[in-house]
């Protein structure tokens, strides 16, 4: 799989990759998960190639190997900037209760209408 680098910490060598399945982030510990990484840790934005394994709530990386560096520099920083989508939300309609009108229009003095929910006969 192929990820890009979007946090490290060389001190502690621990780094966190954005996989391409767009799935849960995966962790990287230690050196020993490194391969051909030349004494080099891995940095945000460095494009990898990684295998991984879920243990408990964790993704692991593993296998990782270096493909280029600093390719997606920018991806952190979009990362932190982006903005969850909107959540739907519940919606207060309120109906008049004209039985005039074939089509009911919203009105603020009457109370809280639920849209009804049709089911139909399977056959």
């Amino acid at each position: 799989m192929i990820g890009v680098v979007v946090w490290t910490n060389v001190s502690r060598e621990k780094a966190i990759i954005w996989c391409e399945d767009q799935a849960t982030l995966a962790y990287l510990q230690g050196r020993a998960n490194l391969v051909e990484a030349e004494g080099r840790w891995p940095e945000p934005g460095d494009l990898v190639e990684l295998e991984t394994q879920t243990i408990g709530n964790l993704r692991h990386a593993l296998v990782v190997s270096i493909l280029s560096e600093q390719s997606c520099p920018q991806l952190p920083r979009l990362l932190a900037e982006s903005r969850p989508a909107a959540e739907a939300r519940p919606r207060v309609v309120n109906l008049h209760n004209d039985q005039r009108q074939s089509d009911q229009r919203p009105s603020v003095s009457q109370g809280l209408a639920l849209p009804r929910m049709r089911t139909s006969a399977a056959g």
